[in-house]
């Protein structure tokens, strides 16, 4: 059942993949918002940049492992408070050789990834076991180049400044 659950949350993710199509909205626990962030990053060819206050989650953070692994540009920003906490993932990440920096100023409130320059991933969802299994979130996929280049064009201002 799960096998089936992933390959159907495969084929909508593969069907939405042009440069520009509707944006796709998802509510957890019940849509699997964890797993629909795994595999959009597990197809991540040349770049994945995460903004996050937390990243605990075991699946997201060895999805990003493997991207780099693979050979795609991986960034991660975190929360100054939360990159210290006991499941932060963030020191972990770096070690795997993923590019880590914490932010220096201010609450790092955004939950938005970017992949490949094309596809943005945002909303309520925080990176946790919790966001997916237990509280009520949402997640947003939208498949734009010009969306796709605001977000990245934020996550550089976010990046120096961190």
């Amino acid at each position: 059942m799960r096998l089936l659950r992933l390959l159907t949350i495969f084929l909508v993710m593969v069907s939405g993949c042009a440069e520009q199509s509707a944006p796709e909205a998802f509510f957890c626990p019940q849509e699997q918002c964890g797993e629909r962030i795994t595999l959009a990053i597990n197809n991540a060819k040349a770049s994945v940049d995460i903004a996050a206050y937390a990243i605990t989650d075991e699946q997201i953070a060895k999805a990003l492992e493997e991207a780099a692994r693979r050979g795609a540009k991986v960034r991660v920003i975190g929360d100054k408070l939360q990159a210290n906490s006991k499941y932060s993932k963030l020191l972990e990440l770096e070690e795997k050789g993923v590019e880590t920096r914490v932010s220096k100023s201010g609450l790092m409130h955004n939950k938005f990834i970017v992949i490949d320059g094309q596809l943005v991933v945002t909303g309520s969802f925080n990176y946790t076991e919790n966001a997916n299994t237990k509280n009520s979130e949402n997640i947003i996929f939208v498949h734009d180049t010009k969306t796709a280049q605001r977000y990245s064009n934020e996550f550089f201002s976010l990046w120096v400044a961190s």
